[in-house]
């Protein structure tokens, strides 16, 4: 029996109400004994673990975490069903020039400000969005000997890192494995030393704005993200101003929203990593921007921009055929992309839409970025 779908979880919410039922209807008649007493505890434990398994299958059937019994126990593996791309090599997509005014020159070295934390690798900004308006919280992690004398006059690329929902930017800097890879494939020269940039994504806090810029009145996070963000930071730290020194990087919702940033905003972002997203927005019940027939949601149709007018970008992207919040879109993705597009992928064939599947594929999305977008090469 599938761990996912109606049978299972028929049958655990069977157990569980019949368990419920059997408890109130057998225990109450028995006399107090130690017997008794024993199988009151032991039915009362059971009831609660059924309680708790029906409870993680509705949410593992909601959300795809697992998307097998081989999945749940590590025994059936993620191993990669295929590796393809789609549209134009990323050399290719990379040598193009987009339209737009990017990030302009650079700010003079000797104007950047102190660092609100000295001798820190984590740094945090607070600041509001000269465009959006928007007021957020902005992490960023530096790499090892930014502030170290020697490098006074060097500049870094810049990986914007998305989270998915719930969630909040520190879960770059605790988990996920991204900046132990980065020090590690940096270390190996695989890639060069990088900023990190995690950006707050809930405005306000709590609501899952799948990273779009809503009507009026709405909050401008499209418009954060994608010209706040990089135009502030660039006037803070020592960060590249070209676009094939910038990618976007994100997981599940955050996958989407560095998909949604890097295809809409070429000429900031060159590159794009797409860890178990999808390619046009999903909006729960509490929060919905615009109507699906309105001109902004055909905006954020990425698989109709890849077929009609793709983008000049290079894009890596890993989603498993057990995924069915991101195997969908990222197929048609696949299928849709022409050049000046480039996309490279991982398919896995079992692999469920949790963090540690995505934190496994972080070293190859970073060795891929290292070794194919000019801004990310680790120079001798």
């Amino acid at each position: 029996m599938s761990l996912t779908g109606l049978p299972f979880l028929l049958v655990v919410l069977v157990l569980t109400v019949a368990a419920l039922v059997w408890g109130a209807v057998r225990l109450p008649a028995r006399r107090r004994t130690v017997a008794t007493v024993v199988t009151r505890l032991l039915t009362q434990l059971g009831v609660s673990a059924l309680v708790l398994l029906s409870v993680a299958v509705v949410m593992n059937n909601q959300n795809g975490w697992y998307a097998s019994w081989g999945d749940l126990f590590g025994t059936g593996g993620t191993s990669t069903v295929r590796q393809s791309s789609g549209g134009t090599s990323a050399e290719a997509a990379l040598q193009d020039t987009p339209k737009g005014p990017g990030l302009g020159s650079p700010v003079p070295v000797a104007s950047l400000p102190p660092l609100p934390s000295p001798g820190q690798r984590v740094q945090t900004f607070t600041f509001t969005g000269s465009r959006s308006g928007l007021s957020g919280r902005v992490m960023v992690s530096l790499p090892v000997g930014y502030e170290d004398p020697a490098n006074a006059r060097k500049t870094y690329p810049v990986i914007m890192a998305f989270h998915g929902y719930p969630g909040a930017p520190d879960v770059w800097m605790q988990g996920v494995n991204l900046v132990p890879s980065l020090d590690s494939l940096a270390g190996q020269h695989k890639i060069s030393d990088v900023v990190v940039v995690a950006p707050q994504l809930e405005f306000p806090a709590g609501a899952d704005t799948e990273c779009v810029n809503g009507g009026t009145g709405q909050p401008q996070v499209e418009t954060w993200l994608a010209d706040d963000v990089p135009q502030h930071l660039a006037t803070l730290l020592r960060v590249s101003r070209d676009r094939t020194g910038w990618a976007a990087l994100g997981f599940s919702s955050g996958g989407w929203c560095a998909a949604m940033t890097s295809m809409l905003h070429p000429d900031v972002f060159g590159a794009g990593v797409i860890l178990g997203g999808y390619f046009a927005p999903i909006f729960g019940n509490s929060y919905v921007p615009f109507h699906p027939s309105d001109p902004a949601a055909k905006r954020y149709q990425l698989v109709s921009l890849a077929t009609t007018a793709p983008p000049p970008v290079a894009l890596w992207l890993q989603t498993s055929k057990a995924d069915s919040l991101s195997y969908s879109s990222s197929a048609e993705m696949l299928k849709a992309a022409h050049a000046p597009l480039s996309i490279q992928s991982q398919v896995d064939i079992s692999a469920g839409h949790r963090i540690s599947v995505w934190a496994d594929a972080v070293p190859t999305a970073l060795t891929w970025l290292g070794s194919t977008v000019n801004g990310f090469k680790p120079t001798a």
